[in-house]
């Protein structure tokens, strides 16, 4: 009789399980399509709006299912990665003939901004009033506006579901399936050098009113802007940005199978984590499941979960909230909660963060449509 009880009891206890996995995806897919579809109004769009709300559904449904977490991620991060590197080349080709930044673009004043450029531009435009990136300030504000809503809400978790260059170095550390150098964690000063990263290059913006990072370090202009060569600077900065590039988004991640530059370089990496204070969701270890085996510490690709400060497992400010250490905990220890609870919040944090990428990768795909319908950029 009690076997019987307990075959009962689990039996309930999984139809309940799915049931609330189904709304969940429902819900997913309902946000998904109500904040895409009011794009052009075509056909198309709607359509589009339509597929992508039911795939958004399926991945929402497949990770509170499968308990897994950052294989069906990789796979949208990846997508949404790719459908804006797209999009970007493509209105690069058609608004400047070229994907290369030439100094005319620079002279107007419409070079593409992104959300790196946020502390050591947005800094001096209010200490000083002035607009040291060769943008507008109102192309500032509105990715300030996008990059601080997301911040507020998903914390770090931009970095590994919302940001628009961080899929280059996480689609290469996820190719081998055991890392070729054993990379289980670096010193306490290597952690905080994005931090001294940042400090250091708004104190030379505030200087030099240039954004030095952006003209002389960033290796993201491997892909994205890469400079126009006709002089000898230009040729050097060209060597640092493919170097850094291959070494910090290629070669490093394949081989480590870690985000080098997005936990040891990235200047924004301060201002996410700790902005990101505020977000209403943290990744908590459960100290009474944890057997403090230390896989959690091992594959953390982000060197954000650490045992400096108690013997069990802590994971930083740094956290990402990629799910991957979730996926290899034996005992299930680790999820994401509500801030200052023990309130598990796993299914809507992954109904928001699946959203909300998802999102990006329609306003990516509808960019790309319109150029193969058009030949233009905007509809």
């Amino acid at each position: 009789m009690p076997g019987n009880l307990s075959s009962g009891n689990d039996i309930v206890s999984y139809s309940n399980l799915r049931r609330n996995n189904i709304i969940a995806a429902l819900i997913t897919c309902f946000l998904i399509f109500f904040f895409t579809s009011h794009g052009t109004g075509s056909i198309t769009s709607i359509i589009t709006s339509g597929i992508l709300a039911i795939f958004g559904g399926t991945i929402t449904y497949s990770i509170l299912t499968t308990r897994i977490i950052s294989r069906f991620r990789l796979g949208i991060y990846v997508l949404m990665g790719i459908l804006f590197t797209i999009s970007f080349s493509i209105e690069h080709i058609v608004s400047r003939g070229s994907i290369l930044l030439s100094q005319s673009v620079i002279t107007a004043g419409t070079t593409p901004i992104c959300p790196i450029t946020i502390p050591f531009v947005s800094i001096p435009l209010v200490l000083t009033g002035k607009m040291i990136f060769p943008s507008t300030v109102a192309a500032l504000i509105s990715i300030l506006l996008l990059w601080l809503a997301m911040i507020i809400l998903l914390g770090r978790g931009w970095c590994s579901w919302i940001c628009f260059f961080g899929w280059i170095s996480q689609f290469f550390a996820a190719l081998p399936k055991k890392p070729l150098i054993r990379l289980d964690t670096v010193p306490k000063w290597a952690k905080m050098l994005p931090y001294a990263l940042m400090l250091f290059f708004i104190l030379i913006a505030l200087v030099t009113f240039s954004p030095v990072f952006c003209s002389w370090v960033c290796p993201l202009r491997i892909v994205y802007d890469p400079p126009m060569v006709t002089s000898s600077i230009e040729w050097i900065q060209a060597l640092i940005f493919v170097i850094g590039g291959f070494v910090l988004l290629i070669a490093g991640p394949f081989l480590t199978k870690k985000r080098l530059y997005c936990s040891l370089v990235c200047p924004l990496l301060p201002a996410n984590a700790l902005v990101g204070i505020v977000s209403p969701f943290r990744v908590k270890v459960d100290h009474e499941k944890c057997i403090n085996c230390g896989l959690c510490v091992k594959t953390c690709d982000v060197f954000a979960i650490t045992t400096e400060k108690s013997e069990k497992p802590e994971p930083t400010i740094e956290c990402v909230r990629c799910g991957h250490c979730m996926d290899k905990c034996p005992k299930g220890a680790i999820d994401y909660t509500l801030t200052g609870t023990t309130t598990q919040a796993r299914t809507l944090f992954i109904i928001l963060a699946v959203t909300f990428c998802i999102m990006m990768a329609y306003t990516f795909a509808m960019a790309i449509e319109v150029f193969l319908l058009t030949g233009g950029i905007s509809s």
